[in-house]
């Protein structure tokens, strides 16, 4: 759609046991996902439960206690997203959503016709 606005992506997929995923080998930005700063969400490879955007120890957490109700017996598994932004901080797009609709707003209030004068 023309004129529409888009954030770049920031996420990479990575296996459980830490590998990524086979499709994103040719990304020059996967090298840059372990560390500090990072969000995970993990993802369970028997049904469609994910964990919120969490640090990395908080997901493998959710993600064994998911398990452990849900998958008795069952090795946790599924894949992770690591994002690269601070766990919990951030905003994401909001700001350049917010600056496109006030832009949206003041073109409105400009190409509107003068009122009837009193």
């Amino acid at each position: 759609m023309a004129g529409a606005v888009a954030c770049p992506p920031s996420s990479t997929d990575v296996t459980i046991d830490g590998g990524v995923a086979a499709w994103a080998d040719d990304d020059p930005h996967v090298a840059t996902t372990e560390g500090a700063g990072m969000a995970y969400r993990y993802w369970c490879g028997e049904c469609g439960f994910k964990t919120p955007w969490l640090s990395q120890a908080q997901g493998e957490q959710q993600q064994i206690e998911h398990y452990a109700r849900r998958h008795p017996g069952i090795p946790p598994g599924g894949h992770v997203e690591a994002n690269r932004r601070r766990p919990n901080g951030g905003h994401g797009c909001l700001p350049l959503m917010v600056i496109a609709v006030l832009l949206l707003i003041l073109a409105a209030v400009r190409r509107r016709p003068p009122g009837p004068s009193a």
